[in-house]
């Protein structure tokens, strides 16, 4: 083991996954810059980074665990493969994971003391039992709405008390299309692997609904989101440049079509997609930050 690199423990947090944690933070920040123009930039840095953090430790604590319960054991594209190889040990992925989710509550604890409000600890400690808890939900098939929160409701309605000093329920359904657009990429990597999924004794959602229902609702997690930016804007809850959004929907398109077309149960014709729509994901939450500055810019 004494010819493993920085890259390899990086490679192991899996960051092509890391635009999940960027953009959710990302997104409300953009909002709120648009809306009362009275963000803490100067916690940006911080906040981003705490995102990315929580999540490697969820990536490395999930991974572990697949692999200690036999999940990944059945299946070429999940888990850690340095595990499988020998690079790294089950433990000293465990312990990196524990790590990291140590040094994300550090910084949370350095946001909240800089921002001066401290129940902003509340969103914290339930961000990191979702994170902690997450291979278990996966298990029993809230996966998706474990992600939902952690990476789309959570983060935003976090950053809304932190700037305006209140609950902002209108933040949710702002952060309700990218929330999707994250979701689909758990719900594509559960799609694929229902065969191996079923064989390592474990649920997912995409289980309980069936194969094919399975691929519908990827189209609607990766379509619907398009449809939100459009009504928002057309209401004034956000500015009409988050339509450039739409720049993304022949990506989507093409995805839905690897999906719908895939055979059912069938793991070669959709192996990549998770990290195609992580792609997207960053892609997406971009452009509707880019809109929101736009806007601010030209007004």
């Amino acid at each position: 083991m004494s010819d493993r690199t920085a890259k390899d423990w990086l490679i192991a947090t899996r960051p092509w996954s890391f635009p999940a944690a960027f953009t959710a933070m990302f997104v409300p920040l953009s909002y709120y810059f648009w809306t009362i123009g009275n963000c803490p930039w100067y916690l940006f840095v911080l906040i981003i980074l705490m995102g990315v953090v929580f999540q490697a430790a969820g990536n490395l604590l999930g991974d572990y665990h697949d692999h200690v319960s036999g999940v990944d054991s059945q299946n070429n594209y999940n888990g850690v493969m340095s595990m499988k190889s020998g690079k790294f040990s089950p433990t000293e992925i465990r312990n990196f994971g524990r790590v990291m989710l140590l040094t994300g509550a550090a910084l949370g604890l350095l946001v909240t003391w800089l921002a001066g409000n401290w129940w902003l600890l509340a969103f914290g400690a339930v961000g990191a039992v979702l994170t902690i808890v997450y291979y278990w939900l996966k298990y029993h098939a809230l996966g998706d709405l474990d992600i939902l929160l952690l990476f789309g409701l959570l983060p935003a309605i976090g950053i809304g008390w932190m700037i305006t000093g209140q609950l902002d329920w209108r933040i949710l359904l702002i952060a309700l299309p990218h929330g999707l657009q994250i979701v689909a990429i758990l719900h594509a990597n559960n799609t694929r692997d229902i065969v191996t999924d079923r064989a390592a004794g474990i649920r997912t959602l995409s289980m309980n609904i069936g194969a094919r229902t399975a691929q519908w609702l990827f189209a609607v997690e990766t379509l619907l989101p398009y449809l939100l930016i459009v009504g928002y804007a057309l209401l004034g809850w956000m500015p009409y440049w988050s339509i450039l959004t739409l720049l993304c929907l022949p990506i989507s398109i093409k995805s839905c079509k690897q999906m719908l077309q895939a055979p059912i149960e069938s793991d070669e014709a959709i192996a990549q997609l998770d990290q195609a729509q992580g792609k997207l994901v960053l892609l997406f939450g971009l452009l509707e930050c880019i809109g929101c500055f736009i806007a601010v810019w030209t007004a």
